[in-house]
């Protein structure tokens, strides 16, 4: 679901009738519309910059937990080596493994919210808007 809202509300441009139009009027129209059409794509892209900024915050925050789980895991694997020479390495072991599965779900959490194709939306829109006034223009 998109959560973008748009918060402006463009009224229609008055527009000539094409028959009383000059030359001169239908190209200041048009350029006045690609003017429009190119301050909301601005518009839109920081709108949807700003969703993914958000998106890679999370990213991080989910390798974070994973780094610091992973030199948790590695800790133990230490205390491990240290207990196999004469204490109880199951128990060491057993924990560092547990650490170990925590680090790969943040991995997995931070991998899943991370951005794939930036920008996508706004990629999509020029690439249609493109090919309207290629069509327009034709």
């Amino acid at each position: 679901m998109d959560k973008r809202v748009n918060k402006m509300v463009v009224p229609p441009p008055e527009r000539l009738a094409i028959e009383e139009a000059s030359t001169v009027d239908l190209v200041k129209e048009a350029l006045d519309e690609a003017k429009e059409l190119v301050r909301l794509e601005v518009e839109l892209a920081k709108t949807e910059i700003d969703e993914e900024i958000a998106r890679a915050k999370k990213a991080a925050v989910g390798f974070a937990l994973a780094g610091a789980f992973g030199v948790l895991a590695l800790c133990m694997l230490a205390v491990a080596l240290v207990l196999a020479l004469g204490g109880t390495p199951l128990t060491a072991i057993a924990v560092a493994g547990g650490f170990l599965l925590v680090a790969g779900l943040g991995v997995a959490l931070g991998y899943s919210v991370f951005p794939k194709k930036p920008l996508a939306h706004t990629r999509a829109r020029l690439e249609s808007d493109l090919e309207q006034l290629k069509e327009h223009l034709a």
